[in-house]
């Protein structure tokens, strides 16, 4: 649950909620993150069960990233709660 409460984990759900499959370069530009930051976050959505990977290319390194079902369930609400926090 920990997880859910870092720096930037939202906003990576958020990505991947909006656009279903990304880039890695992608996600960088959209969450402001990059290098061991964001491939930490990453690792632990995925030892949490919230998102997928896939290899496309080995040899370049680029990975499809996607919601499972769950990280899909998260996100919407942690996207809803976000928008009722920021109301003021």
């Amino acid at each position: 649950m920990r997880i859910l409460f870092k720096t930037g984990i939202i906003e990576i759900l958020k990505a991947l909620l909006e656009k279903e499959k990304m880039y890695r370069g992608e996600l960088e530009e959209l969450t402001g993150k990059k290098g061991s930051s964001l491939n930490e976050k990453l690792n632990e959505l995925k030892a949490q069960g919230l998102i997928e990977w896939e290899v496309e290319d080995k040899f370049q390194g680029k990975k499809w990233y996607w919601l499972t079902e769950k990280g899909r369930k998260v996100a919407e609400y942690l996207v809803k709660i976000k928008e009722v926090m920021e109301e003021g």
